[in-house]
């Protein structure tokens, strides 16, 4: 099994607002109301790819934010009482880690940041090609089933107490993700930052139990010596871990084909809208922050979530109630 590992660093998040030209501030955020917003950041990454410094000492990440925002310099020095050769070293320092770059003679985020009304966007945007998932998968389905029948886990369980796991984290996440990073986008390494390959993100969250967007993902404890993995979006850890949740080698092996056999076809839908994609890399404003590769596999985690939930809404799988499915992966 292929993991994608996100490790998310919850923070408050403090920065400033006043929007001009295709972001206009309608919403009404001012500088004050964004400074009390809530952000996290989010890593994607294998092995040894960290960032290397501190990205919240002198508010570096919230200066990002207002950048990303277009707020103008001279309202962040004023609520930060930054002194423009404060602001001269931040802009040097980001820009060595590959976290800002210039645009135009602008400074411009160079990761990806995404508050509340671009999520909101950015799962509008998705749900054409969602919709195309799940009427591939729903064609899929009996196929599925009958790979599902031949793993031990069918011998005492039906497929619907794994369909979440199976039709949302196999055929579209952990078990394919890696797939969608080099066969779509033909990426064998992430963006290099200070000789470290990650992506990065900060993304607004105003729900302390929930992941950023309810969007999807594995999280991992540690209980009586063994990794319990946790697919959904609740941060409520792990609850009552089913030892019947067992994820043995050779069941892996079939989810695994069960994932290789989806793999052409989600990777005609993808191809096949590759136009709508660099679109919305424009439409939605990312085209001068970050590389198509990056708005994209951030983007694919809306992407995946709105399927899920389409496929929640159809009854083609069963969310647990708590929003987790906790299961175990034996050697």
């Amino acid at each position: 099994m292929k993991y994608l590992i996100i490790l998310l660093f919850s923070i408050l998040i403090f920065s400033c607002q006043t929007k001009v030209g295709k972001h206009n501030n309608i919403d009404g955020i001012n500088i004050d109301k964004l400074f009390k917003k809530k952000f996290e950041h989010s890593l994607i990454s294998r092995g040894n790819n960290f960032p290397n410094f501190r990205y919240s000492k002198d508010s570096m990440d919230l200066f990002l934010i207002a950048l990303h925002e277009n707020i103008p310099i001279a309202d962040f020095k004023k609520k930060t009482n930054f002194s423009t050769e404060r602001i001269k070293k931040i802009e040097k320092l980001l820009i060595s880690k590959n976290w800002l770059h210039y645009v135009d003679g602008k400074p411009k985020p160079a990761i990806f940041i995404a508050t509340e009304k671009d999520g909101e966007k950015l799962f509008n945007s998705s749900i054409p090609i969602a919709n195309k998932i799940v009427e591939k998968i729903q064609n899929e389905l009996p196929k599925i089933k009958k790979k599902f029948s031949k793993t031990e886990i069918s011998e005492t369980q039906d497929f619907e107490k794994w369909s979440f796991l199976i039709l949302s984290n196999v055929l579209l996440d952990s078990w394919q993700i890696d797939n969608v990073e080099k066969e779509y986008l033909h990426k064998e390494k992430r963006p290099e930052r200070h000789g470290k390959n990650y992506y990065y993100s900060i993304m607004e969250n105003s729900e302390k139990n929930r992941e950023t967007f309810g969007i999807y993902g594995n999280q991992y404890e540690e209980k009586d010596g063994k990794e319990i993995s946790i697919y959904g979006n609740s941060r409520i850890g792990i609850t009552n871990v089913s030892t019947e949740n067992i994820i043995s080698s050779s069941d892996n092996e079939i989810f695994t084909e069960i994932a290789n056999d989806f793999k052409p076809k989600l990777m005609k839908i993808l191809t096949e809208n590759s136009y709508y994609f660099h679109k919305k890399h424009y439409d939605l404003d990312y085209l001068n922050e970050i590389s198509f590769e990056e708005f994209f596999i951030w983007w694919y985690h809306f992407m995946y979530t709105k399927a899920t939930d389409i496929m929640n809404t159809k009854g083609m799988l069963k969310i647990p109630k708590n929003g987790n499915f906790e299961y175990e992966l034996s050697e």
